[in-house]
């Protein structure tokens, strides 16, 4: 009877540290608030939304092939108990740094420019409001150079800053700032293949803003706008060839077949020459390449800093070869610059495709709209 009872003390011991264990596991499980209501984008793929009872998840993928992905948590009151490797933020945030100026355009689309107290380099946004902010020194400059610098970063202690991931965690999440309870929000919204994505990061945006009603409004007018805008090229029978950028040393970067820009391209009504591949990021090709490629097409866009057909010719005369310029059909993006180079298409252009798609629509097909101004776009001449 002893020697059964001894064989039974260990057998209960374990069975009451297993039940003990499954107790803790099922309070960790509780304290586990899994990311269970996806609020779908309509277009958008490079961020996800989970709206739960009393936080709210954003998830933002910082690699072409969506296999790396940070995880911010962001609540108003009471801090989530949650076993998942992510970064807590409480919203609405204070103050937020803007490392390109389609964070600002993006900002000031949802009304949240008062937030800003620092961006990139000043001399690339054509915001007025930030503008004077900076003259006035209550917005700071972070990256004259294009280098953070984080001695004066930490000086500002913005909450978060809105910035392009650069491939290395180190950089991107430097310990530093980290320490100083500045998140870095990585955001890859250029990865995107449909204008109309871009224009929908506002709503991850929105969050850090609590200003989540406005950003969806604001979404909804831009796509309803760009999709009436496509509807009218639909029917178009004629379609004119074209293609974009201009050589830089060596080499030209045209976007891919998949690319935001080409399928801008494609809505506007026009066959974009580069379309068949399945690029969303940028083809480096020579000036033989393209010339075979695109001799012949009807229009050329977007050549830099080009301001006419005589800045063209000087950056390299075998351009005349092209039945674009022959023509004068150059059209480049840049009529919205300040004087120091910033220019509006990145800024607002890029977070208004309806604006942008229905300047390529006069271009392409002007008949359609005959009352139009173009506004980020002019002819070279």
């Amino acid at each position: 009877m002893k020697q059964r009872y001894s064989t039974f003390l260990p057998l209960l011991t374990f069975y009451l540290l297993l039940l003990s264990s499954c107790n803790t596991q099922q309070k960790n499980k509780e304290k586990t608030s899994s990311l269970t209501h996806l609020q779908k984008n309509s277009y958008a793929s490079y961020f996800k939304i989970y709206k739960e009872e009393s936080f709210s998840a954003l998830i933002t993928y910082i690699n072409t092939e969506k296999t790396d992905s940070v995880i911010y948590i962001l609540y108003k009151n009471v801090k989530p108990e949650l076993n998942l490797k992510a970064y807590y933020i409480k919203t609405p945030v204070s103050s937020v740094a803007c490392l390109a100026s389609v964070f600002v355009g993006a900002l000031n689309n949802l009304q949240c420019l008062n937030y800003i107290t620092a961006v990139d380099n000043a001399d690339y946004i054509c915001n007025p409001l930030i503008n004077e902010k900076y003259t006035n020194n209550t917005i700071q400059q972070l990256s004259k150079n294009g280098v953070l610098n984080i001695e004066q970063t930490l000086v500002c202690k913005p909450d978060i800053i809105l910035a392009n991931p650069n491939g290395d965690p180190k950089k991107d999440f430097d310990a530093r700032l980290l320490k100083a309870g500045i998140t870095p929000i990585l955001c890859s919204d250029y990865y995107e293949n449909y204008p109309l994505a871009r224009a929908e990061w506002a709503k991850a945006f929105a969050l850090f803003f609590n200003a989540e009603q406005k950003a969806d409004s604001l979404f909804s007018s831009i796509e309803k706008d760009y999709l009436q805008l496509k509807s009218i090229t639909d029917t178009c029978k004629y379609k004119p060839t074209v293609f974009s950028e201009i050589k830089i040393g060596d080499v030209w970067f045209v976007p891919g077949g998949k690319s935001n820009m080409a399928t801008l391209l494609k809505d506007a009504g026009a066959m974009y020459i580069f379309t068949d591949n399945d690029k969303t990021g940028s083809l480096s090709l020579n000036l033989e390449q393209v010339i075979n490629k695109a001799i012949n097409a009807d229009y050329w866009l977007n050549l830099h800093h080009c301001n006419s057909l005589e800045d063209v010719i000087k950056q390299d005369k075998r351009y005349e070869v092209f039945n674009a310029y022959k023509k004068q059909n150059l059209y480049n993006n840049n009529a919205l610059v300040n004087e120091a180079g910033g220019n509006a298409y990145w800024e607002y252009g890029l977070n208004h495709p309806d604006e942008l798609l229905k300047d390529l629509i006069k271009i392409f097909h002007p008949i359609l709209l005959p009352n139009h101004t173009l506004k980020y776009y002019k002819q070279l001449k």
